[in-house]
């Protein structure tokens, strides 16, 4: 974790969260497995925010599938030589084909996951990033990609309800109104 600290020791204000999710084995030995670890970027372009659809491959805690529908934020997997604040670049070049900066850190959120009194994180870097540069393209696993003027919650993807609930406020941290559901 003391890659974790350096990151919170060069940018103020930012968000730790962790939160308990109790699973069944398989879904905890996957993410012990996995390594799990993660950056995401909220990315302003123009007057609004730019998010993709992709296929995401989601269990719930009894290892169920779950139908994924609608937006999410785009990141990725770091590579073994890069900062946090590089993955995140370079996952929105290939994911979205827009160059950005990185402005500040939202937050880390840590998943907590829980089986037979084991524990197993699973971490997600939030930042908010600025489009420099480039023409919005998905690319390789990405389906589509889509500058929002204008945001509802009912555009962001709504399973499961925590990443749904953490991507509304890494979006409200980096300025975007949410319009809500009524």
């Amino acid at each position: 974790m003391r890659s974790l600290d350096s990151l919170f020791s060069r940018y103020k204000n930012a968000r730790k969260r962790i939160i308990e999710i109790p699973v069944i084995r398989s879904i905890f030995d996957y993410f012990v497995e996995e390594k799990w670890l993660r950056v995401v970027a909220v990315i302003k372009m123009k007057k609004g925010v730019v998010m993709i659809k992709k296929p995401v491959e989601v269990r719930d805690a009894y290892g169920n599938p779950m139908k994924m529908d609608g937006w999410i934020l785009a990141g990725g997997k770091p590579e073994i030589h890069e900062s946090y604040e590089q993955a995140v670049i370079r996952e929105i070049r290939e994911e979205t084909g827009v160059e950005v900066e990185v402005e500040k850190l939202l937050g880390v959120y840590i998943f907590r996951f829980l089986n037979g009194g084991e524990q197993v994180d699973a971490i997600l870097i939030a930042f908010s990033t600025r489009a420099l540069r480039g023409t919005l393209k998905p690319g390789g696993e990405v389906q589509k990609v889509k500058l929002f003027e204008e945001i509802n919650e009912k555009d962001i993807i709504q399973v499961p309800d925590w990443w749904y609930g953490f991507q509304i406020e890494m979006l409200e941290d980096a300025g975007i109104k949410i319009k809500k559901a009524l």
